[in-house]
Parts: structure tokens; sequence; C-alpha cells
């Protein structure tokens, strides 16, 4: 068991823990907040060498991780040394190191209970271990790079009765995202197409009259005229996909040159505790309008994995009406989800659709 000092009480009773398979000793992040590392790669597990730097979220508390054996090579112990550096004051946390625990022959593993929830000042010694990551960037370059190809999307429709009349005329607000140079915008299937998921009536349908699509940094008359290109499965992937209408195809290089490019489509990739942005206009024009921008800037929210599920990624951050269908992208800069919702009974429970789902649709014209 791993104890922290009185300088160390930002903890949580779990962060990670070692358990052993076969002859191989393996650490697996218990769904921290800020992550595990091995020698400065965040795992969610991963296998255990002799002097393997384990590290409790960046800039946290470190481990020396090694197996000792005496001199029978019969009884085997985990050696457990915690390196911390200075505390925001200057002073040096302690460094306890205990000694290998023997039981009968067996094999004995530390098991790891120090939660970093922030970290308590920088430790320089981290810094110096710890291996960057040369493709991780600021959340500033990520925006920078990507929020001129997410864009402002507004969808007009008719509702139907069960006789066909036109009952009402609303309108919806949402994001997107340029992929391709033709002008393909991803989004979220249940922003144009409203009444399938918010229907109160038996037999009701919709149609849509209109979908508006206006760059980022532009003026909000700056719109140009999309039609739906593919849509995902009912009750399945909630994406579509929409092309620019013809007539749209005069308007220059407003959207063209911004694309993403840049997607993480194998989930496997994405861990527990990864950093993302989501990029997108929450509150829709109703947000703009009470900050008086007369230009379309997209807001930029952060967050973390919190979990990857089979068909959604579960994220820590919040989310509003207006940011649907927006990227969701890691610190790599690639889009590795689209923003399809939150849960009404917790606001900092996101989930978002894997863009393999989205890249499903439109492998071809992807390029994929």
């Amino acid at each position: 068991m791993l104890c922290l000092g009185d300088d160390a009480r930002r903890v949580s009773s779990h962060h990670a823990e070692v358990t052993l398979r076969a002859d191989q000793y393996v650490l697996r992040d218990l769904g921290s907040t800020n992550g595990t590392m091995i020698n400065g790669r965040r795992v969610v597990v991963g296998e255990l060498a002799q002097d393997d730097l384990i590290e409790f979220g960046a800039g946290g508390p470190l481990l020396r991780f090694g197996v000792e054996r005496d001199e029978e090579e019969q009884l085997e112990t985990a050696r457990d040394d915690v390196q911390h550096g200075s505390d925001a004051s200057g002073s040096k946390a302690p460094n306890p190191r205990p000694g290998g625990l023997k039981n009968n022959g067996t094999l004995i593993i530390a098991l790891i209970a120090a939660m970093l929830l922030g970290g308590i000042g920088g430790i320089v010694a981290s810094s110096r271990l710890r291996s960057s990551d040369p493709e991780a960037l600021s959340f500033a370059e990520v925006a920078e790079l990507n929020s001129p190809a997410v864009v402002f999307i507004r969808v007009e429709f008719e509702l139907l009765d069960s006789s066909g009349q036109v009952t009402t005329r609303e309108a919806r607000t949402g994001s997107g995202f340029v992929v391709s140079d033709s002008g393909l915008i991803i989004t979220n299937r249940h922003l144009v197409r409203d009444w399938e998921y918010n229907s109160q009536s038996p037999g009701a349908s919709g149609r849509i009259t209109k979908i508006e699509v206006s760059p980022s940094h532009q003026p909000r008359d700056e719109a140009v005229t999309a039609e739906i290109y593919k849509l995902g499965p009912a009750n399945s992937a909630d994406v579509a996909i929409l092309r620019l209408s013809s007539a749209s195809a005069v308007v220059p290089n407003v959207i063209h040159p911004n694309v993403i490019h840049k997607m993480e489509t194998d989930i496997g990739n994405i861990n527990q505790g990864d950093e993302v942005v989501v990029i997108g206009y929450p509150l829709g024009l109703e947000l703009l309008e009470r900050t008086k921008d007369d230009r379309l800037d997209p807001s930029l929210s952060t967050g973390v994995v919190s979990r990857v599920g089979q068909d959604f990624i579960q994220l820590n951050l919040r989310a509003y009406h207006g940011n649907s269908g927006g990227p969701v992208l890691n610190r790599k800069g690639e889009v590795i989800g689209i923003l399809t919702g939150n849960v009404s009974s917790a606001q900092d429970i996101a989930l978002a659709t894997p863009i393999s789902a989205a890249v499903g649709l439109a492998r071809v014209e992807l390029g994929r």
C-alpha cells in the first residue's frame, strides 16, 4: 500500500493498481481524471518492466517500479520508490521507501492507491523524466487549426400531421465541420431530422424546407444553402453528412479551404483521461446576440474522456444546445467524435459519436 504525506491531501482513494498476469506485472488505471503514465506515456493498461517510472497525473507523484529476488530466488518482492518535487511553498515532500514484502515464496505486488486531482505544484523531476509527445498541441493551437472548419447550421422544417397537412413551421440550430474540399459537412442526424426525436404526436412527420450553413469568422448573413447527402441509420449512429448545394458552388473560398483532414477513427486509440476540446456554437444565435457579436466565432470547451463505450465516447465537460454536431478533438488536433448531446440529469456528462461512424458513411468521398 502506497501512502502520501500531509502535503498531498488532494488525492482520492484509488488511482491505479498493479496486478500479476501469468509472469507479467500489469498497471491498470482505475478511471482517474488526469491519467496514469508509464515513462511519460499515458496508459489505461500497460505492462511493467524493471525500473519503469509510473506517474500519477501530469506533474504528480512518481513511483519507480522494481522486482527484487532474495539470494535463494524463492521469494520476490515489489519495491516502491515514491518521488516528490517541491510544493507551492518550496518545501520538499517526504520520500517514503516501503520495504519489500515477503510471503511464503509468492510474488507480492504493490497496490497503488494515490490519486492526484490537480497537482500541488510542478514537479521538476517529472518534466525531465517524462517524454513529451512531439505531436501534442496546446488548446490554443488546436483551436487555431480547426475552428475555421467549424460551421454554424440552421435548419428550417415543417411538421405534418397524419393526413399530411402542415401543422407548424420550426427551426433548429447547431454546429458542423467541413471535411472535404468538395464541401461535405459532418453534423448530427437529430439536427436535420428533429421530428424523429421530439415528435409528440403519433403519425406526425416532417420535411425540411431549408438548410443554411454559415462559415466561422464571417458575418451572420454570409450563409450558403446545403442539402442532406447521407444519413446514419435511424435509431443508431446520430450522424448526418451535408453537401453544399449546386447553387452554393459559386460561393467561394469561404468554406472550401477550411477543411479538417485529421481524424482518429480507431476507438482503441482513445483512452480514459485523454484531454479533449469541443468547438461549436453553444446556444446558437442566442449567445451571439447577448454578446453583441456580428460575426460567427465558434466557442471552445475543454474536458477529458471519461469512458470509451462501444457506440459512444463519454466526456466530462458541459455541452449546450447548439454544440450538437461540432467536432471533439484530441490534443493532436485529430477529430475523435461528433458531439451528440448531454445527459439532462448530469450537466457535466456529454456524449459523442465516434468519428468512425461518419467516415463509414462517406469512406470513398473522404479517401478512407
